[in-house]
């Protein structure tokens, strides 16, 4: 497992003031998830198991999808799950890491959802919907 990909990734960092981002968190115990977001109040969140079979390359099990809204709430974001799905889907992919750190990925997680060019946050997050 490579340990430069721990942490929490954003879109929002490269692509401030865009209508909708995606963010990544790989955990140092091979577990993940993807969020989706857009300012018409939809999500949609991944969660995966992932490892890096060899050097550059990530294979990564998608393991339940979870969407639905979100919401202000007294100034703090809260997300409404609306759908939940078990899935079983692997998708093998490129990385690379260049300066800043930004982390590159050859083609999104998700086709319609998904980014490829994140920035390392500082701190990271967690995924929203596990509150």
């Amino acid at each position: 497992m490579n340990t430069r990909l721990v942490g929490y990734w954003s879109e929002s960092e490269l692509y401030p003031g865009s209508p909708e981002y995606t963010e990544l968190g790989f955990r140092a115990d091979g577990t993940g998830w993807q969020y989706w977001s857009s300012w018409s109040t939809g999500f949609c969140v991944h969660r995966f198991d992932w490892t890096e079979p060899k050097p550059g390359r990530l294979a990564v099990r998608l393991r339940m999808e979870l969407d639905g809204t979100w919401s202000l709430v007294e100034g703090e974001v809260a997300h409404r799950i609306e759908r939940r799905q078990h899935v079983d889907t692997l998708i093998e992919l490129a990385w690379t890491l260049e300066p800043g750190p930004d982390l590159t990925l050859d083609r999104p997680l998700e086709q319609y959802l998904g980014g490829t060019r994140f920035r390392l946050v500082e701190g990271g997050g967690t995924d929203p919907t596990l509150a």
